[in-house]
């Protein structure tokens, strides 16, 4: 709560200095008068204590109830007067915690299924320097554990229905920067006039604490008077009652009454002296400095900022002046003001962040599930202790002479309390034991009911909580279980929404803050380390000059969602061929709620090929494939193009023979017809030799052109006959 103040009570380095409002009273000459104890200021001390109790006075009734709503999850269901009564009777005021079971169910869901998130650029150049971002809220989110304040908060919004996280900025150079973490419902009030979830129409939130006096003068030196007079310690606690609630000051009024009491006063002379700090951050007109146009187009202008200052050199942005609802901060006590200013974060929104529950519709006030609960928790604890009496007891119905005359009425009811008792009574009269015992089974049975009820009413039935029930098929208990995450839906994402308006703040905080060189070690789910460097000088990991988005990846009660979507994939899988499913493999584990889910997508992928749709872009694995892909391609296509010149040679080749054999069959047809030619002159040289050269030719089997053409188009000829010699003869005499 001190973060934004030194010790000196001055401004811090990159704190906007706020002017006086109302015009505040300048030190008179010759005379130092602190600024905040001009008139300006105490008219302002006066409208932020009265905002502040006037929510005190509104919220007060609420706040009661939200008090014993935590007190029922904490076993303390019994009011004091009908604890008492029930003792006078004779009873025992049991508490059976009934509705404990339904508030760990879902709060360990919580925990059993936190949210993801990553930053997305702006721009497309941007991706680099969002990537930087994700890693550096990662980062963040370890070392300022912040999954388990943010559970914190949820608890009290399901308990209350209304929890609170704080995303901050602090000077302490052992940690980190900025931070997150978890502020208790009981210290806070805000704006009841407000509606909308994020406290965006909220003029004003107020976080009340206490703090020991010597620590409070150290922080504000110059204030050192006024917190002396605003001191309350164990004489003077009155100041309690006036500025404060049961619900604000049980712990206070614990320190107060148990560790001081008269006797270490009397005996160390030491009394532990506290004061009331309350810090209020308040919603203000005044006209301020904007960006108009560029990266930062309608933020708050930070003359600290060099990438401010460089969007307004370069051109790429102007300055304008407007009137704004500027977010102030105020440190101040009963007594008087301890701090003003401007707010130092250039989001301009409340450091408080609402987890709510449900909300009354007549005034907004928020409760939990506990608040619709505790009437049937009340019927269950008061039954279980009737019958317990009942059967731990006995009733008795006598005649008034029924009594031996040697014993006395209180030694009869002693005997007839005991197990194992005998009882003795005068001849003729009646005693009637245990007269009533039958009543414990309906009391019981009423008792049985009302613990269903809790179930009914709260969600988590006994299909969510692994229990037997008399749903036997599997998709009976399915919809049971899809039933009750239904009823408790409106807690997850309320918690999603302030996640992500945390998120919002804390990524506009380290966009402001960390602007020197820091590497910072983050680790995957294996546990590898891996080393980050940012605002190093290269641009890509220069995380102040752009702006970029915070984005919810997934919620908590999407679980059961993603586990049926994958299923159903894994059903249209089965029914494809392998070749065709493999392209879907990584799509359906990362729809599994799987260790190392990431690493099994990423192998699939690096297997299959397959890029990450949403990757801005590609990694260094998919570079390194991509560039083996390009030198394979490239191989591949050299050897198709050897192939190919190999192939046009021997073609070339073919080619060549086949123009010489065309060549060489030209040579033989002319030497063929110049042989024909010779032939022929020597027929007509010689006419009476060609009638043996014929006979010649078709002895040896030689067919001429014109018997080869006339045998095609007349009949098979007659066998000839079976003496050749008289056929040779016969052809020689033609």
């Amino acid at each position: 709560m001190f973060d934004l103040a030194a010790t000196d009570g001055t401004v811090r380095k990159k704190a906007y200095k706020s002017p006086i409002p109302d015009g505040g009273e300048a030190p008179a000459k010759g005379r130092r008068v602190n600024k905040l104890d001009g008139e300006g200021m105490v008219r302002m001390h006066h409208r932020l204590l009265d905002y502040y109790t006037t929510e005190l006075d509104r919220q007060h009734n609420n706040r009661a109830q939200q008090a014993e709503d935590e007190a029922y999850y904490d076993n303390e269901q019994w009011d004091e007067e009908d604890a008492d009564e029930v003792r006078d009777r004779g009873q025992v005021p049991l508490v059976y915690n009934v509705i404990s079971a339904s508030i760990d169910w879902v709060t360990g869901t919580e925990r059993r299924a936190r949210t993801d998130f990553k930053v997305l650029p702006r721009r497309k150049t941007d991706g680099k320097s969002a990537e930087r971002k994700t890693q550096l809220l990662k980062y963040l989110s370890d070392t300022n554990r912040e999954p388990f304040h943010i559970s914190r908060a949820f608890e009290d919004q399901v308990k209350v229905g209304l929890g609170w996280i704080e995303d901050g900025v602090r000077d302490d150079s052992d940690d980190e920067p900025t931070y997150t973490r978890y502020e208790s419902w009981r210290n806070m009030l805000w704006d009841s006039a407000s509606t909308e979830l994020d406290l965006s129409d909220a003029r004003y939130v107020f976080r009340s604490k206490w703090a020991d006096l010597d620590i409070a003068q150290a922080l504000f030196r110059n204030r050192k008077a006024l917190l002396e007079r605003s001191a309350a310690d164990s004489d003077a606690y009155s100041q309690l009652d006036q500025y404060g609630d049961d619900a604000m000051d049980d712990v206070e009024n614990a320190i107060q009454n148990n560790g001081q009491s008269t006797t270490s006063a009397r005996i160390t002379g030491y009394q532990r002296r506290r004061v009331r700090l309350i810090e209020g951050w308040i919603m203000m007109p005044v006209e301020t400095k904007r960006i108009r146009g560029g990266p930062f187009n309608g933020e708050i202008y930070d003359q600290y900022s060099r990438a401010h200052g460089d969007a307004v050199a370069r051109g790429e942005a102007e300055l304008i002046t407007r009137m704004t609802m500027r977010m102030h901060v105020a440190i101040f006590t009963t007594a008087g003001m301890l701090w003003f200013s401007e707010s130092p974060y250039r989001h301009n929104r409340f450091p408080f962040t609402p987890l709510w529950g449900y909300r009354r519709g007549k005034d907004n006030m928020p409760y939990g599930m506990i608040r619709r609960l505790k009437d049937i928790q009340q019927d269950i604890n008061k039954r279980a202790s009737k019958a317990l009496h009942i059967l731990s007891t006995s009733k008795i119905i006598m005649d008034e002479d029924a009594i031996p005359d040697d014993m006395t009425v209180e030694e009869f009811l002693e005997e007839a309390s005991r197990p194992d008792a005998l009882i003795r009574k005068k001849r003729g009269s009646e005693v009637t034991l245990n007269a009533d015992r039958d009543l414990s089974q309906y009391h019981l049975e009423l008792m049985s009911r009302s613990i269903a009820m809790v179930q009914q009413a709260s969600g988590v039935t006994d299909e969510l909580l692994g229990r037997r029930t008399n749903a036997t098929s599997g998709v009976a208990i399915q919809r049971r279980q899809d039933q009750g995450s239904m009823a408790t839906a409106r807690f997850f994402d309320n918690l999603l929404l302030a996640n992500q308006i945390h998120g919002e703040k804390l990524l506009a905080n380290t966009e402001q803050y960390f602007t020197e060189e820091k590497t910072f070690r983050i680790t995957n789910m294996r546990g590898k380390a891996e080393f980050i460097d940012i605002n190093d000088g290269l641009p890509d990991n220069d995380i102040t000059r752009s702006k970029a988005d915070f984005i919810m990846s997934e919620g908590a009660f999407h679980a059961s969602m993603r586990q049926a979507a994958a299923e159903q994939l894994m059903d249209v899988m089965t029914r494809m061929s392998p070749e065709l499913a493999v392209l879907f493999m990584d799509l359906v584990i990362e729809n599994m709620d799987l260790p190392n889910r990431e690493e099994l997508v990423k192998r699939i992928r690096a297997v299959t090929g397959m890029a990450d749709p949403d990757a801005e872009e590609p990694t260094e694995e998919e570079m390194q494939r991509q560039s083996a892909q390009q030198q394979g391609q490239q191989m591949q296509q050299a050897l198709l193009s050897a192939q190919l010149r190999k192939a046009e040679a021997e073609a070339t080749k073919a080619e060549a023979q086949a123009a010489e054999l065309r060549e060489k069959i030209v040579a033989l047809r002319v030497g063929a017809q110049q042989q024909a030619l010779g032939a022929a002159q020597t027929a007509i040289a010689f006419p009476a030799a060609t009638h043996v050269a014929d006979h010649i030719l078709a002895g040896s089997g030689f067919i001429s052109v014109e018997d080869a053409a006339a045998a095609s188009q007349q009949p098979m000829a007659a066998a000839p006959p079976p003496d050749g010699k008289q056929y040779g003869l016969m052809q020689m005499a033609a």
